[in-house]
């Protein structure tokens, strides 16, 4: 005898917008089983409830990246999530479907995508080859080695989930975003390609300005690791010609840790601080800890770590 699919009424409170009504929620209650994914539950909608509800979706999976959206205030691929999972997940029969923050709505679900393609190709999303490879009298070889390297950032399907979550591109106007770093860091470290100085220059910068607050790595429904990559290029900042004071701070503020790590095998945060960005903002920032009572954390005297001789082999510093 067959076994009988689980099934569940469940209530889909969906945020809409249009720009006669402004802002507005409404549900709707539908039945699924455990197979039913969210977009299926959006088309359901769609078809047999309100057509007029809007919303994107192509491959239903995982591929296009059309159908990104927050569940339940998650940053969300639909077509990867099963209602019921959220069910469960949240212990409620009912779950909110919005349209991704930080994007200006457009209608319902649909976000503008523009100024984010635009961060995209900014980057340069495609390899440029040799002369000779170009004109058909020769060829590039990938090692083993290098498609390791590049694979995991390749697999970026410009869905903007990682946009939505960060903090960084909301206040810094000249942060690229997670997703544009991705792409970027995919052909900066391609051995095919041959602007890597341009790459390098366009990329740079804006790695410095990522908060590493580590949302596109939790929200990435591919697994890409998008700060991975701009760790990975603030490490290619040595080879830059004329680089930005973002930079060059960033670069002081790596090597004032590495400092304090290796004279006290720990992490001096006020000394940091000082060596990173001089005493005037030093004592700026001072004035600001003694007005809210935490000027005696700024005070502190570290000791040395017994052995600090083992972190300074671990270091390299010592044989």
């Amino acid at each position: 005898m067959e076994s009988q699919l689980e099934q569940r009424e469940i209530v889909v409170k969906v945020k809409r917008y249009n720009q006669e009504k402004g802002e507005y929620w409404q549900e709707y209650k539908l039945v699924v089983d455990r197979f039913t994914q969210m977009t299926e539950v959006l088309r359901r909608i769609k078809s047999e409830q309100d057509p007029t509800l809007a919303y994107r979706a192509s491959c239903h999976m995982a591929v296009c990246g059309s159908c990104a959206m927050r569940i339940n205030g998650e940053p969300r691929l639909a077509c990867k999530t099963l209602a019921l999972d959220i069910v469960k997940k949240y212990d409620s029969n009912q779950i909110t479907v919005e349209p991704m923050d930080y994007f200006k709505v457009q209608k319902d679900l649909i976000v503008d995508m523009d100024e984010f393609y635009a961060r995209m190709f900014k980057v340069k999303p495609r390899l440029y080859p040799s002369k000779e490879v170009v004109e058909g009298r020769g060829e590039h070889r990938l090692r083993p080695e290098d498609q390791r390297e590049l694979w995991k950032f390749a697999q970026c399907i410009w869905c903007g989930l990682c946009v939505s979550a960060c903090p960084a591109v909301r206040i810094d106007e000249e942060f690229l975003g997670p997703a544009a770093h991705a792409k970027g860091y995919r052909f900066l470290a391609d051995p095919r390609d041959t602007i890597y100085d341009e790459r390098l220059k366009i990329l740079a910068d804006s790695a410095w300005r990522c908060t590493y607050c580590y949302q596109c790595f939790n929200v990435c429904p591919r697994d890409v690791e998008p700060v991975t990559t701009i760790k990975k290029t603030r490490a290619h900042t040595r080879f830059l010609k004329d680089k930005s004071e973002v930079a060059k701070t960033g670069e002081k503020h790596v090597k004032a840790i590495f400092d304090s790590i290796r004279e006290t095998g720990k992490l001096e945060e006020a000394k940091v601080y000082i060596t990173t960005y001089g005493l005037a903002a030093a004592i700026t920032d001072m004035l600001y800890t003694m007005r809210n009572g935490k000027v005696n954390l700024a005070l502190i005297r570290e000791k040395k770590v017994s052995q600090i001789d083992q972190i300074q082999k671990l270091m390299g510093e010592k044989e």
